[in-house]
């Protein structure tokens, strides 16, 4: 393999790894002992504030390098309904060598603290693939299609109660006590796939990024799937993360740190609105 041939590999690994970074700011794992299902946490919000409008703006990367942007802008809709719009796209050298532009749209009743649809494109130089999600009481409906697929995709049902996506498992977090030592667990489905998630709270640590210098909370997060029979895979890309949410009125998303198979990525707080 050349290393032309090998850079495009890594950065486009990096960077799908990265667009996924709100489901990294919250997911993570706990030993399996006997049924999993038994130490999920209770559903429901906690008792801190909810989280008012903003336009959040990060950058992220491989090692060293900037390889992308990611913006995330979350919104109350119209009664108890939110909306969380995310953009993605490859930048500067890495988008050279591999284009990559996605949009996740996802709204949910933020009183119960439950998903209700996600729609996520990915947009590729020769390939687009777009996933729905359709969340009711029992589980949800999952459609994936891709432009290179030669049938048309058909919707296929995951049943699991009390499922999160990416934006009501965020809210749940932030909804919480966060006391040192906590742990919260959860059922999060992101997109094709459900997972089991842990946080875990490390402590408090003042930590400095592009958008400023903040108090932070510090989370130790990990992953693993959850198969068609309730049983826990390990993730085959992700070994282990760390993240830092704002120990403020907000609790926004600083950084996260990850280990992946091609090595170290981060997600970096650049500015807020």
């Amino acid at each position: 393999m050349d290393q032309t041939h090998l850079l495009t590999l890594l950065f486009r690994k990096c960077l799908a790894f990265c667009a996924v970074l709100m489901a990294l700011a919250v997911c993570g794992v706990a030993s399996a002992r006997g049924d999993w299902r038994a130490d999920l946490s209770s559903p429901g919000a906690g008792n801190f504030p909810p989280l008012r409008p903003v336009t959040l703006e990060y950058e992220c990367g491989w090692s060293g390098l900037i390889a992308g942007t990611v913006t995330a802008r979350f919104s109350r809709v119209a009664g108890d309904l939110c909306e969380l719009k995310v953009t993605a796209a490859t930048t500067g050298f890495p988008r050279a060598l591999w284009r990559m532009d996605a949009t996740h749209d996802a709204m949910a009743d933020v009183a119960a603290m439950r998903p209700v649809a996600v729609r996520q494109k990915e947009m590729y130089r020769a390939q687009t693939i777009s996933t729905d999600l359709d969340f009711d009481d029992g589980g949800v409906w999952r459609l994936r299609q891709s432009t290179t697929d030669k049938s048309p995709a058909r919707r296929k049902r995951y049943e699991f109660p009390n499922l999160y996506d990416l934006q009501t498992a965020l809210l749940y977090v932030r909804s919480q006590a966060l006391e040192t030592g906590s742990t919260y667990r959860m059922v999060v489905c992101p997109g094709n796939c459900a997972y089991l998630a842990t946080v875990t709270v490390l402590g408090r640590e003042q930590i400095k990024v592009k958008a400023g210098s903040y108090p932070a909370i510090k989370i130790d997060l990990k992953l693993q799937k959850v198969n068609g029979e309730m049983k826990l895979e390990p993730h085959g890309k992700f070994k282990h993360a760390t993240g830092w949410l704002s120990d403020d009125a907000d609790r926004l998303p600083l950084r996260m740190n990850a280990q992946i198979f091609v090595g170290s990525v981060w997600v970096e707080l650049q500015k807020v609105e």
